[in-house]
């Protein structure tokens, strides 16, 4: 019986003791290097982390995306209506501080700055001849208008999330939450033709676009320590 009792011991002890180990390193700091991907209304794009502190970590990244739709002015029994095809290009570069309060909850706060390239460009055309006294105006003699909004470069980012890539799991989950200030959009215009008397409504755009100037981010993605 002592002898079985031995046995037992000498195989239980060595597995508890790699059980603790391993329990150890699910909970415990490991510092170090990660690696994500994520994706959300910055775009889809890959970033670094590396731990600087048990609370601290250092993050840079990359996002990119593009979307092309079409949309009509007014009403299809207007006059002039003019059809419009535009593109919203989302580029983006950010270095960020994650900071988290607790010492082993994957809640955290989140501060840094963006490199802001998005823009929206936009071309548009009448969607129908117009005819005036009898004289028929085909959509190419009316004109076109053509316009770029452009952001500021440099945009401040302040926002919560949730994952801590250097504790625990070496695969987590992360979750961000934020806003960036790019400022009010610019605007530039150039139009043609009879639409040419229109290169002045730059600045009604720009004040209908003003909401943008605070950028919502909600990205989704995960992260791998090396």
């Amino acid at each position: 019986m002592k002898n079985v009792i031995l046995l037992f011991l000498s195989l239980a002890l060595p597995v508890y003791s790699l059980a603790q180990r391993d329990k150890q390193q699910t909970t415990s700091f490991q510092p170090g290097v990660a690696v994500g991907v994520r994706a959300g209304t910055a775009g889809v794009g890959l970033d670094v982390s590396k731990s600087i502190a048990s609370r601290w970590v250092l993050r840079v990244g990359g996002n990119l995306f593009s979307y092309m739709g079409k949309l009509k002015s007014g009403k299809d029994t207007d006059d002039i209506q003019i059809g419009f095809d535009y593109k919203i290009k989302l580029a983006s570069f950010n270095a960020l501080i994650d900071f988290y309060p607790f010492q082993r909850a994957g809640f955290r706060l989140i501060g840094g700055v963006f490199y802001n390239l998005n823009e929206l460009t936009f071309d548009g055309l009448p969607t129908k001849e117009v005819s005036f006294n009898d004289v028929t105006f085909t959509r190419q003699q009316l004109g076109t208008i053509n316009g770029k909004a452009n952001f500021n470069k440099v945009a401040p980012y302040v926002g919560l999330g949730w994952g801590r890539p250097f504790r625990g799991s070496r695969l987590t989950f992360m979750a961000d939450l934020g806003v960036f200030y790019q400022q009010s959009p610019q605007v530039t215009l150039v139009t043609t033709g009879m639409l040419e008397p229109s290169s002045d409504q730059g600045p009604v755009i720009e004040q209908n676009l003003r909401p943008l100037k605070y950028y919502p981010v909600l990205n989704l993605g995960l992260t791998y320590r090396l």
